[in-house]
């Protein structure tokens, strides 16, 4: 039911409702204005980590004012719930500007300056946000941006959360969030890297279907590059967004503010800085044109948005020239303007002695993967599946075992084929090796090249082929998986070899029991 009055607030309607809380829209009869009120939501009030975190909200962003951060009036309490007054926005936030779609460079940047700014302050007074996320960032009617949602912060000197514990949203985790690692600034840089790529692209850079797969991309693989994801994206944004998306801290830019210059050195090289100043308190709306306070929008295309081509033609010049520029230190190393704009490199961190509980679950789903690609006879991607485990925990034993497998098996292979590359013509040795090889690796293009050139006599390594795949069927009937999918499959396998065979294809017969062999030999393994 929704409350008649929070404190000294009358409540005239809901905005909406989240997890822990819900927002409120009320006037403040004091000060004749109308606020937005959140409070936890009924249930959750005498969790004590809930309240510390809505405490903590508050405490941030009272400690934080900036145009680019909500404003946080009062914190109180109702009772014995805690509630908190703060500016009411109009507008709508960044996911739903986004809905699917994605921004031009103009709009993107106006918007990601804009956050920049705003947290850059919040760096610079010792607060790291840790949950940025397109529904956390506000956009205004006029164009301002407005960060929200400090709930996750950390202040300076404070350990509200502890280490291993992980905290954010998983699409724009760092992944030293992810391993459960303190957060510091460079993970909001992370973050915002997330929230510039979604921008241009118009979808995030880490997706999949699950979330262990999410944040296995996180920590192991690096997105599609943004001049594939969104073509025309100019060059030097793709190189910052690189760059914030770095895996390793020390790799990216140290803070908001450092990531503020170089979207302002990359606006500049790709031609999208603006060529005009802007008149006092003027932004640029999302998709709007220029808004300035008290004058009606006429778009990007009315004629005062539109410059002269003699204008257009004297500000080219020193923009090519900027070009040159700062394509020849990004392109040429960057050492120049990394150490000038950005500053010297930290070295990395040293691996956190624990792993969170989420990222143990993503080296698990690893471990599964690598444990299928080998049963699936993909050794080489066995072989990367471990290691990406074992760059997470290199105490992993099944990671490692299951690494030390693969290339084992991957070894044989390989002296397999050379042994058959060493039978030249003969094809009495050709017919031996060729089988060797197959048992091995049955689909090896070079084993059944080499089966076809010994001929006639390849013929009884079909039949021995056959007894070797009934002993592994005898042995998974034994061991009671025939009602096993990959029972099945093995079965029908076989089949498909006693046809051959009877066609008188003793290659392909040997390749489909061999093959079936392997089908009875996992349908063992496999959980019942």
């Amino acid at each position: 039911m929704q409350p008649q009055r929070i404190g000294k607030y009358e409540v005239t309607g809901k905005l909406g409702q989240g997890a822990m809380g819900e927002v409120f829209r009320a006037h403040d009869p004091v000060l004749s204005r109308d606020v937005a009120v959140k409070r936890i939501s009924a249930g959750l009030d005498t969790d004590e980590t809930v309240r510390k975190r809505f405490r903590r909200e508050a405490e941030a962003a009272a400690k934080l004012n900036h145009p680019n951060i909500i404003t946080v009036y009062e914190l109180g309490f109702e009772g014995e719930q805690l509630f908190m007054a703060m500016e009411l926005l109009d507008g709508i936030d960044l996911k739903h500007a986004l809905a699917g779609r994605r921004m031009s460079v103009e709009q993107g940047l106006n918007v990601m300056e804009q956050i920049c700014e705003g947290l850059a302050f919040a760096h610079s007074q010792g607060v790291v946000h840790r949950d940025l996320k397109p529904a956390n960032i506000h956009i205004l009617p006029n164009g301002k941006v407005k960060i929200m949602d400090f709930g996750l912060a950390r202040l300076s000197g404070s350990e509200m959360t502890t280490t291993g514990m992980v905290m954010g949203t998983p699409h724009y985790m760092s992944p030293e969030q992810v391993r459960g690692q303190k957060a510091d600034a460079r993970s909001d840089v992370f973050a915002l890297g997330c929230v510039l790529y979604e921008l241009f692209a118009g979808r995030k850079p880490f997706d999949a279907e699950s979330m262990h797969a999410v944040l296995f991309k996180i920590m192991q693989e690096e997105p599609v590059p943004l001049r594939e994801a969104a073509p025309g994206t100019p060059e030097p944004l793709v190189h910052l967004v690189e760059r914030a998306l770095a895996k390793n801290p020390a790799e990216r830019f140290q803070n908001a503010s450092e990531l503020l210059a170089g979207i302002r050195q990359a606006r500049l090289a790709s031609g999208t800085a603006k060529g005009t100043e802007r008149a006092p308190g003027e932004r640029t709306a999302l998709g709007l044109g220029t808004v300035r306070p008290g004058a009606r929008d006429r778009g990007p295309g009315s004629a005062a948005s539109r410059s002269s081509p003699a204008a257009s033609r004297r500000k080219r010049w020193p923009l090519f020239a900027a070009l040159g520029l700062v394509l020849a230190a990004i392109l040429g190393g960057g050492w120049a303007l990394r150490s000038r704009v950005l500053g010297p490199v930290a070295p990395a961190p040293s691996p956190p002695p624990e792993i969170s509980p989420l990222a143990r679950q993503a080296i698990e789903s690893q471990v599964e993967l690598a444990r299928r690609k080998i049963d699936d006879g993909e050794l080489a991607d066995a072989v990367t599946q471990a290691e990406g485990a074992l760059s997470l925990d290199p105490a992993n034993a099944a990671a490692r075992r299951l690494r030390d497998e693969a290339q084992a098996a991957l070894q044989k292979i390989d002296e397999a084929v050379k042994a058959l590359r060493a039978a030249g013509q003969d094809r009495g040795r050709l017919a031996s090796a060729a089988f060797d090889l197959m048992k091995l690796a049955p689909a090896h293009p070079e084993a059944e090249a080499a089966a076809n050139a010994a001929g006639s006599l390849f013929r009884p390594r079909a039949d021995e082929a056959r007894r070797i795949e009934q002993q592994a069927r005898r042995e998974a009937e034994q061991a009671s998986a025939g009602g096993s999918l990959a029972f099945a499959e093995g079965a029908d396998l076989e089949r498909q070899g006693d046809r051959a065979l009877a066609e008188g294809q003793p290659v392909t017969a040997a390749r489909r029991f061999l093959e079936a062999r392997g089908r009875f030999e996992r349908s063992r393994r496999a959980p019942r």
